[in-house]
């Protein structure tokens, strides 16, 4: 099947694009660019497949939303994503890219003491990121 670049893809990209840094229920991005856009804004239906078209084709990375069984979606700033895991801020939704030789390294040391093949295009590790803990222990009257 031929891949073409739709009016409505070229606004899903460019929305994502304008909001990297922030992950979307599908729910909250048909919302978000319906509210920006007004009435060129893509329809739900079209926003939910181009969307899992864009994971399919790794432009778009899905991860389960903390405490549920939710997806949240974010556009992958980077094309060589697939080559090194991502850390995910639970605090802010900060996506963080390991780079490729400490994710090859952990990726060696989980298979040489368990003999498990992890999957880098599907592995996000959990956490808060330096500026949340930063601002955290600020709140906390704790120094840096």
């Amino acid at each position: 099947m031929a891949e073409y670049h739709t009016q409505q893809k070229t606004l899903l990209l460019d929305y994502l694009s304008q909001h990297s840094e922030k992950s979307f229920s599908m729910e909250s991005l048909t919302d978000a660019m319906k509210t920006s856009l007004g009435d060129m804004a893509p329809g739900k239906s079209t926003v939910y497949r181009l969307v899992n078209r864009l994971v399919d084709e790794g432009t778009v990375k899905r991860f389960t939303k903390e405490g549920s069984r939710h997806s949240l979606y974010q556009l992958v700033s980077d094309k060589s994503c697939h080559h090194h895991l991502h850390m995910k801020c639970t605090e802010c939704g900060k996506l963080v890219h390991m780079n490729d030789e400490q994710s090859d390294a952990i990726i060696r040391q989980i298979y040489g003491s368990s003999d498990f093949a992890v999957n880098q295009d599907q592995t996000t590790l959990y956490g808060s990121c330096a500026d949340c803990i930063r601002q955290r222990t600020e709140q906390e009257g704790e120094p840096t």
